[in-house]
């Protein structure tokens, strides 16, 4: 019996050896042909180490790291500064529309004619955009001098002495003229010759528009003559074409502008060549502009030369005189 208990005692302690060793990873050597095999353990990713961090050299600041850009968010845009730009306001042109053939409005109601087309195109040729500002006549000045416009292009004559000096204040000034205006004879086409001279009309019936520096020259000048005094210019015009005077004297821009006329055309022509004494008939007709403005006047007289150069005045003049009129 006790040798039965010695025996058993015997297996339990194999068995228990047996059992710790299954425990720890050791297959019983009965089992281990029986086994699979184990397969490899998987491989680690190194874990990252951070770099150490560099001494600085003598006398030069520490090192630091710097985040990577890739991870920074996007940079917000530099402010664009705004730019604004302002055109020149219009410049505002003093006008009569009230003297045909230079400043007039048309059947259609719109502003035309010689001062009108001119100024337009003189605009253009200093990039400046223009618009009309229309006054009567005896307005125009105190207009100019109210700062109700810029400038005056209303056939407006330059002061001479002796002739339209007390029109215009000192503050005013003038371009250079942009149309002469000169007396000039006219005479029917059919009638006998006429030589626009004073021995020539000594005692020849003169029509002329009374009160007009016309006569006032005619009276100086031509002292001989038999003036024929009319209440208008188209009066003065008709005593010519009926045959009531032999001969007509007024300004010659007028004149053109009759000839080119129908009625005027068919009877009667200019003889004789300019009367353009200063005292009388002025030194043109000019721009008007405040004293203080001459950088502009300036301007007007570059653009009024380059208009004559290139042929742009002499087509505007053809237009309403059939000549040029400078």
């Amino acid at each position: 019996m006790r040798v039965l208990l010695f025996f058993n005692l015997i297996a339990v302690v194999v068995l228990a050896g047996a059992l710790g060793r299954v425990y720890n990873g050791t297959p019983l050597p009965w089992v281990a042909h029986e086994m699979a095999p184990v397969a490899a353990p998987v491989a680690m990713a190194p874990i990252a180490v951070p770099p150490p961090v560099a001494v600085p050299a003598a006398g030069l600041p520490p090192y630091v790291p710097q985040p990577n850009p890739a991870h920074l968010p996007a940079r917000a845009p530099e402010p664009v500064a705004l730019v604004t730009t302002t055109s020149p306001a219009p410049l505002r042109i003093l006008t009569e529309a009230a003297y045909p053939p230079f400043n007039y409005r048309g059947a259609d109601g719109l502003l035309t004619g010689f001062d009108i087309d001119l100024a337009r195109a003189l605009c253009q040729r200093i990039k400046r955009d223009c618009r009309f500002v229309v006054h009567r006549w005896a307005d125009l000045v105190p207009a100019l001098e109210r700062g109700e416009g810029d400038v005056i292009m209303a056939s407006m004559l330059i002061p001479s002495p002796g002739r339209e000096a007390a029109s215009v204040g000192d503050g005013i000034i003038f371009t250079h003229r942009y149309y002469s205006t000169p007396g000039h004879f006219a005479a029917r086409k059919n009638g006998a010759p006429v030589a626009a001279s004073a021995a020539a009309l000594a005692g020849k019936r003169v029509a002329v528009q009374a009160g007009s520096i016309h006569e006032a020259f005619l009276k100086d000048r031509f002292a001989s003559t038999i003036i024929i005094d009319a209440p208008s210019l188209d009066e003065a015009e008709k005593s010519l074409a009926e045959g009531r005077a032999d001969i007509l004297f007024a300004d010659r821009n007028a004149l053109l502008r009759w000839l080119t006329s129908r009625d005027g055309a068919s009877c009667c022509r200019l003889v004789g060549t300019d009367y353009a004494d200063p005292a009388y008939f002025g030194s043109g007709a000019g721009i008007a502009l405040k004293a203080t403005d001459a950088a502009l006047r300036d301007e007007f007289d570059a653009a009024l030369q380059g208009s004559i150069d290139d042929g742009t005045y002499a087509a505007i003049s053809l237009r309403y005189f059939g000549q040029n009129i400078r």
